[in-house]
């Protein structure tokens, strides 16, 4: 599963590294930290619907040559968030994620380059998935 992520992904990576001009980070370490604390379920869904919602209808309309890629890596995320939520007990969480409103607030100032960061920053969002995924496993 995060393989064919990887690999949907690879596809408008540089399409969006290349148009990122920015040197801070949207998705930071304390996005990860909450996917492995207490409610990392909450987060992690959080995130895949910013990704799905907010990012990628935007970024599909960013080139006609790259909006199907997009679509099939947003494919592959649905994918994803359907096989979290039979694994996991997604309930609704009262509390919401600090580090996602964070990413989501960093990523509305940013107005049209918040698309290019996300965007450039999908792989680092994998990484954090496999990151929660794997230790989900062991405990």
């Amino acid at each position: 599963m995060l393989r064919d992520l990887r690999d949907a992904f690879s596809r408008v990576k540089t399409f969006f590294q290349m148009k990122d001009q920015l040197d801070n980070l949207l998705l930071k370490e304390s996005l990860l930290e909450d996917f492995k604390g207490y409610l990392g379920c909450q987060a992690l869904s959080e995130m895949i619907q910013f990704y799905l919602e907010e990012v990628m209808p935007q970024a599909e309309n960013q080139d006609p040559d790259i909006k199907a890629h997009v679509n099939s890596l947003g494919e592959n995320l649905k994918t994803l968030r359907l096989r979290l939520r039979r694994c996991h007990r997604f309930l609704p969480c009262e509390n919401k994620s600090k580090a996602v409103e964070q990413v989501k607030n960093a990523f509305n100032k940013l107005q049209e380059k918040g698309i290019y960061k996300a965007m450039s920053e999908f792989d680092i969002f994998i990484n954090y998935i496999e990151a929660y995924m794997t230790m989900k496993i062991r405990n």
